[in-house]
């Protein structure tokens, strides 16, 4: 009898050590889904997209350790060679193109729901409990806080230790409002808000509040001056309050509106906030956001690249020297506004999206749920 996966989870990754110590993160990540697929009795498909690996190093299939039975998690890699990878203008810049890559995946899952994450993450126990249910809506777009932790996750430990482990070693928050450093129980400290000072001294000072505001919220780079003592008028229709912090780590859809939307724009930059353009799509198309309570969370494991407050010039100094442009978050807001006056949705792929005309290799890991025949082209 074929496998019917529930819930496809599908993220992107590449065995070069992006981050440092990135097979640990990724061993823990699959450690811990298959384990608490098994607990909850949750048939899951978890599909890698191995984007342009790098030849002096095993492929993801090896370079991770597999359980001999990974039943109810299925388990598949597709391969995006590096032959496909150069046809992308910022292929030598820029190893690992992420949105697409998981487009690869999405296009592929086989779930009735499809969640697109990260391999550096773990679920809380209560998100488990949740999607155990099996009572997803269809016209829902899931998303939920993503808590930081320290890097060293303990790897061997069960997925109980792990999550105890986590909520005790927390770095901050990335929550709707902002992102924040966490008290000892995982409460966000929020600063207090000033007293709006008075003059021309004051509209700088309330200025330069939106701005890192904006840092936190968006990631935006430093807008010119004269845009800081004169700010622009605020927009007619303003975008709804979708919770894009960190969504590229947790966007929960059915699989319909992932193909409806034609997933992720397939844009040729940095993957920096091209997630929170999806979620706008698809808040405004048809799956309206429901954020998850807290003790739903999921655990991001800290690692040395990627965006955080505290180094988030240092990525774009990185960048800028490699000539690599990324998404503004004015011009995702810009969109989002569209959306909301025009009361419809964008798309922005074409309908090949997820290099469907590409017939890229499959490998499954060894698996004791019952599926048919692997199809055509896998290893």
């Amino acid at each position: 009898m074929p496998f019917d996966p529930y819930l496809s989870v599908v993220a992107t990754a590449r065995n070069d050590d992006h981050g440092g110590n990135l097979l640990g993160r990724l061993q823990t990540f699959v450690n811990a889904l298959m384990a608490q697929a098994r607990i909850y009795a949750l048939p899951v498909e978890l599909v890698l997209v191995e984007w342009n690996p790098p030849a002096r190093r095993p492929p993801l299939a090896e370079a991770v350790r597999w359980p001999a039975g990974t039943g109810p998690c299925r388990v598949r890699i597709l391969t995006v060679p590096p032959e496909i990878h150069a046809r992308y203008r910022y292929a030598e810049a820029l190893p690992l193109y992420q949105m697409i890559g998981k487009n690869v995946g999405i296009r592929r899952a086989e779930g009735e729901f499809i969640l697109a994450t990260n391999i550096d993450v773990l679920f809380s126990s209560e998100l488990w409990e949740f999607l155990a249910t099996q009572r997803l809506a269809a016209d829902r777009m899931y998303r939920l806080d993503r808590y930081d932790v320290a890097a060293d996750v303990p790897t061997g430990a069960s997925p109980a230790d792990q999550l105890a482990w986590c909520r005790s070693h927390l770095l901050r928050v990335n929550a709707r409002d902002g992102t924040f450093p966490v008290t000892a129980e995982g409460v966000p400290i929020r600063p207090q808000p000033a007293a709006a000072p008075a003059g021309r001294a004051g509209e700088f000072a309330l200025a330069g509040a939106r701005l890192l505001r904006d840092w936190v919220r968006g990631k935006r780079a430093i807008p010119p001056l004269p845009d800081l003592l004169h700010p622009r008028r605020e927009p007619e229709v303003r975008a709804a309050a979708v919770h894009t912090n960190a969504c590229g780590d947790f966007t929960l859809v059915h699989r319909r509106h992932w193909h409806d939307l034609r997933g992720y724009p397939e844009f040729d930059m940095y993957s920096m906030n091209i997630d929170s353009v999806f979620c706008y799509m698809a808040h405004c198309g048809g799956a309206v956001e429901e954020v998850l309570a807290d003790p739903m969370r999921i655990y991001h494991i800290e690692h040395g690249s990627g965006w955080t407050p505290e180094n988030h010039n240092l990525l774009f100094e990185r960048l800028a020297a490699k000539g690599i442009p990324w998404l503004e978050f004015d011009e995702v807001l810009g969109w989002a506004a569209q959306m909301e006056r025009l009361q419809t949705t964008m798309v922005f792929n074409h309908e090949d999206w997820g290099l469907a005309t590409c017939d890229l290799r499959e490998w499954k890991a060894a698996s004791s749920v019952s599926e048919g025949p692997i199809p055509s082209g896998s290893a």
